[in-house]
């Protein structure tokens, strides 16, 4: 499930080209306000599976309705909509607890912005086949330490792109359910692929706006739609919506 959030600034808002690092921490601002010790738990510990842990939220960029460009980001923003997701229902039931506490009010930037509506989306249909279009960029990154100490992000041309985006969904999804994947078989495939250098927590992440088909497993599409895809998630990398 996700929230789809209608934001209205109460003065013309400046938003800097890299704002996840700032959005990731006013998430978990806003679930410390409602419950203190889960919003610890989800940033210290989280979702575990074998020496794997994930944090299991994800949010889309920032979708202004109107703006102006600048070297620095987009000025001029007045009203936008702002989505963030989870497939743990106490996640969106405490995100929800916490805006009311702030009085369904942040400041975001410098500026006061108001949330004026807060709609609960899920995936109502889902069939053995869906394309998705990504509402913020997918990144995959395998190790290769004998070439860079660094993760290397990988192309959707590359093969391991892929293979990358399903073993990171299975390994979600025993995380959340706590048991080993023995679910029907399940298929990706991506096109129409435009690069995305993206900033967040001081580090460049080399990610991707696509379009998704998958196939086969309704139950892992459905939690594809409600985690997001590739790494990253809980800084912004990931959410897809079904295209049309």
């Amino acid at each position: 499930m996700r929230l789809r959030l209608f934001l209205i600034a109460h003065q013309p808002l400046s938003i800097p080209w890299s704002y996840r690092t700032f959005l990731t921490a006013l998430i978990y601002e806003t679930l410390r306000a409602a419950d203190p010790n889960y919003a610890q738990w989800l940033h210290d510990v989280g979702f575990r599976w074998g020496k794997r842990s994930f944090r299991l939220f994800v949010y889309s960029d920032l979708l202004p309705t109107h703006y102006r460009l600048t070297p620095k980001g987009l000025s001029d923003v007045h009203q936008m909509t702002w989505q963030v997701g989870s497939p743990d229902p106490r996640f969106l039931e405490t995100f929800l607890k916490g805006l009311n506490r702030r009085g369904w009010k942040w400041k975001m930037f410098g500026t006061v912005v108001e949330v004026v509506e807060a709609l609960t989306v899920g995936l109502s249909i889902v069939g053995e086949k869906m394309t998705f279009r990504t509402i913020s960029p997918i990144a995959v990154s395998v190790g290769e330490p004998e070439r860079s100490k660094h993760p290397i992000y990988l192309s959707p041309e590359d093969p391991r792109f892929i293979d990358g985006l399903k073993n990171n969904l299975i390994a979600k999804w025993e995380a959340f359910y706590q048991r080993e994947w023995t679910g029907d078989e399940f298929g990706i495939k991506v096109w129409n692929a435009k690069p995305k250098l993206v900033e967040v927590f001081k580090t460049e992440v080399r990610a991707w706006l696509l379009t998704v088909k998958m196939w086969g497993s309704e139950s892992m599409i459905r939690f594809a739609y409600d985690a997001g895809l590739g790494i990253k998630n809980s800084q912004g990398f990931g959410m897809i919506e079904p295209k049309g």
